[in-house]
């Protein structure tokens, strides 16, 4: 049973056991995100590596504790089952953060053993001293420290050990000059917690250390531990292949995903986990295909940027997805750029609209227009030749033809498909103010809906201004026409008992220019299914209960806010 004077406090337990604490935990929190349903890459080799590490830097703490030979020396022999693997755990995985995968297994299992033969002699050493030939207590530094007197089998440890070092602080030398921001924060936290250490052992077996005895790299991988547990958590060291992710994250405005080189999800921006099916937690290690809209997974089956759509919160959204390969070799993976350019492929289709809007009104400036200039020159000839006033009135007439046709095109010119207010309007309330505005003798109006909705009001006046005209026009040569406006369950209709159009014809009526009344413009229903679009309402044309034309408009929301004084009755 030991006694209290076994025991001491040194000046350096407490650091070791606070830097093996942490390597530890930062070990198991590997190792609980590497579960087999979301394995990160290289997140194996950094546990164990950091595990091995705070093994080694924990049983020296209470080698350190403790004063009586037997138990000092036991506990230097069992540091061994830590400090043998630090180094080929250290270079696999620099290999694998730098992207070389295809060192051939025979290499491997040489250099494992390396470890397995180190600890064998270790626990043997008493047989053939070939790690140390030499063991004593010594209490120069103020407290008892186990001094070594190293042979040729430690020796050959550390040539073997300094050999994996220099190679693997090369490779990351060389990735640190090409590789992105991010990376480079993680390179050089693998320099930190590799050189610090090596640094010190070097010290450790030279004849100029000042602390004979103490063991300097597990002391020096205690001063690491903060740096290396910053780069974990602020860097994801262990856990990421070498990305550009802080520095993509921070700069773009889009979504974006970071994959592995087997299409699995390691990260995602804010942004990002919008596309994602579930939590980023819940997404780790898990294929993107199965995580992400079928269209989006499509795209990134192809090198190149992909316009598609997908579903977010019940809306269509458009997108462009761009994947870029990361560098750091093959099993950096990819980083997955979603935007959503929604707004901006509606600027395209308005303004594709608006060019098609020009080209028609080009187009019915140098030919609709042309044919009553024509006229109205050849009666002004004849008015010329003859005096006769009559022909003077025929120029009237071609002179009001081109004034509506110039009315018209200025109200689609003007207002597009833009509006300029939305407020609650009563659908009775605008329909009769538009009827009052209408010349219609013969025609009846019968409007039976009730419903407030939000609108623009000139612009939904306009709309069945252009209504009422088109039925008394088209609906009886003497205008005797009876129009009825009535209520839908998402929207209303205006239907008359006209004879109705033609199914064939139904589409083309909305064509501007399109007309079957010599002297209409063709532009009354274009500027109809023109507002309806600007309110986001579908319009149909269908048969009428008498047989005539009934436009029925869908897709309205109706409003349940008080109506403006100024819209009533």
């Amino acid at each position: 049973m030991y006694s209290a004077a076994d025991w001491q406090v040194t000046p350096y337990t407490l650091p070791l056991g606070v830097g093996a604490a942490l390597f530890v935990v930062l070990g198991v929190h590997l190792l609980r995100r590497n579960d087999a349903n979301r394995a990160l890459p290289g997140a194996t080799q950094g546990a164990l590596l950091l595990l091995a590490s705070g093994f080694w830097m924990g049983v020296y703490a209470l080698e350190l504790s403790r004063t009586d030979f037997a138990t000092v020396v036991l506990l230097n022999q069992v540091q061994y089952l830590g400090i043998a693997p630090v180094p080929l755990l250290w270079f696999a995985y620099i290999l694998r953060h730098t992207g070389i995968e295809d060192v051939p297994k025979p290499v491997w299992a040489a250099l494992s053993g390396v470890p397995l033969v180190t600890v064998a002699l270790v626990f043997t050493n008493s047989v053939h001293n070939l790690i140390w030939d030499g063991l004593a207590l010594s209490n120069e530094l103020g407290y008892v420290v186990l001094v070594n007197d190293h042979n040729i089998g430690f020796l050959a440890f550390i040539i073997y050990a300094y050999t994996l070092i220099v190679i693997g602080v090369g490779l990351l030398l060389r990735t640190l000059l090409v590789a992105d921001e991010l990376f480079q924060k993680q390179t050089v936290g693998l320099l930190v917690g590799g050189l610090v250490p090596a640094v010190a052992g070097l010290v450790y077996i030279s004849d100029y250390n000042p602390t004979p005895g103490l063991n300097l790299p597990a002391l020096a991988f205690s001063l690491a531990a903060g740096a290396v547990a910053w780069s974990v958590y602020r860097h994801r060291l262990f856990t990421l292949v070498p990305i550009a992710w802080e520095l993509a994250a921070e700069s773009m405005k889009g979504g974006a995903i970071v994959i592995d080189d087997r299409d699995r999800v390691l990260d995602a921006n804010p942004t990002g986990e919008r596309y994602l099916s579930a939590d980023l937690a819940a997404c780790y290690g898990r294929p993107i295909d199965e995580l992400v809209a079928s269209s989006i997974a499509t795209a990134l089956t192809t090198e190149s940027s992909v316009e598609t759509t997908v579903e977010i919160d019940g809306r269509e959204h458009d997108v462009l997805v761009s994947s870029t390969p990361l560098s750091g070799g093959p099993t950096a993976g990819r980083l997955v750029v979603i935007r959503d350019i929604t707004e901006q492929k509606s600027r395209e289709r308005r303004l594709e609209r608006q060019n098609d809007r020009l080209e028609e009104f080009a187009s019915v400036v140098s030919h609709d227009l042309r044919n009553p200039l024509t006229v109205a020159s050849g009666y002004l000839e004849l008015a010329r030749e003859t005096g006769d006033d009559e022909y003077f009135d025929r120029v009237e007439d071609s002179h009001d033809r081109m004034e509506e046709i110039i009315e018209d095109l200025l109200t689609l010119a003007r207002q597009g498909e833009t509006l300029s207010d939305l407020s609650p309007v009563g659908v009775q309330t605008i329909a009769r103010e538009a009827w009052d505005s209408v010349a219609a003798q013969q025609a009846t109006l019968d409007v039976n809906v009730e419903q407030t909705i939000d609108a623009d009001r000139g612009r939904f006046r306009q709309l069945f201004e252009n209504l009422f005209r088109n039925s008394i026009e088209h609906g009886s040569p003497t205008g005797d026409v009876h129009i009825r406006v009535g209520a839908l369950e998402n929207g209303f209709f205006v239907e008359d008992d006209g004879p109705g159009i033609p199914e064939s014809e139904r589409e083309r009526v909305f064509e501007r220019g399109y007309t079957t009344h010599e002297d209409g413009t063709g532009f009354g229903l274009p500027i109809i299914r023109s507002i309806a679009d600007a309110h986001g309402w579908d319009v149909e044309l269908t048969t009428g209960d008498e047989g005539g034309a009934r436009f029925e408009f869908t897709g309205v929301e109706f409003s349940t806010a008080d109506v403006d004084a100024t819209t009533n009755d």
